[in-house]
């Protein structure tokens, strides 16, 4: 039964773009995979720590070595890990804040990109452990400005780049950007929220 790892970022709620279109892609692949599981994560509700000496220290030993401090630490990556590789596709929604992710999806991918778990070095590099099974990730930034190619303003954009950059670390390779850039239009009323979502409502269907 294939498995789905639902990711939200925005705390904005209902009158997020991103948990639209998200929502839109999730029910997308529900109509593909009726017999397919959701693991829903929001990141506005779960207590996400930041990495701090005990999970440094642990992250890095073996696991006869941990101490209960450590264990404590790492609880949430190992929960947030398991859900990444239990899940066979992936949707993320998230926002753009100053260009770059929010704080809440940097702290998940804190938690995530672990030593040994998500990824080793090797001799001859970077070894992405996730590449096995081959994802396929969805990720849909809504930002106020449009960065995309023909905005001319792509060297702004500090989101996409290191998204794919990050998630390709860790073996994540097959991911489709929908890039929902221009949302202060609709905060202006210079256009509906429904007009706004139809041409990426499309994208969204066409990548899941």
């Amino acid at each position: 039964m294939p498995q789905l790892l639902h990711i939200n970022v925005s705390p904005r709620g209902d009158y997020s773009i991103s948990r639209q279109l998200s929502a839109a892609a999730v029910k997308e692949w529900k109509a593909k995979n009726p017999e397919g599981g959701i693991i829903e994560r929001d990141l506005t509700t779960t207590p996400l720590t930041f990495v701090d000496l005990d999970w440094i220290m642990g992250a890095f030993s073996a696991p006869e070595q941990h101490t209960e401090a450590h264990k404590k630490a790492l609880a949430m990556s190992d929960e947030l890990i398991a859900e990444l590789v239990a899940a066979d596709e992936i949707i993320i929604g998230t926002p753009m804040y100053n260009f770059a992710i929010p704080a809440a999806l940097k702290a998940w991918i804190d938690h995530v990109v672990r030593a040994g778990k998500t990824f080793r070095y090797t001799a001859s590099g970077v070894d992405g452990l996730l590449a096995a099974g081959r994802k396929k990730v969805v990720v849909i930034v809504a930002s106020a400005g449009a960065y995309d190619d023909a905005s001319g303003a792509t060297a702004l954009d500090h989101e996409v780049p290191y998204l794919r950059y990050i998630l390709g670390f860790m073996g994540l390779t097959d991911v489709t950007f929908v890039r929902a850039g221009g949302t202060l239009r609709v905060v202006q009323k210079q256009i509906s929220t429904e007009s706004f979502l139809e041409p990426f409502l499309n994208q969204v269907a066409a990548a899941v």
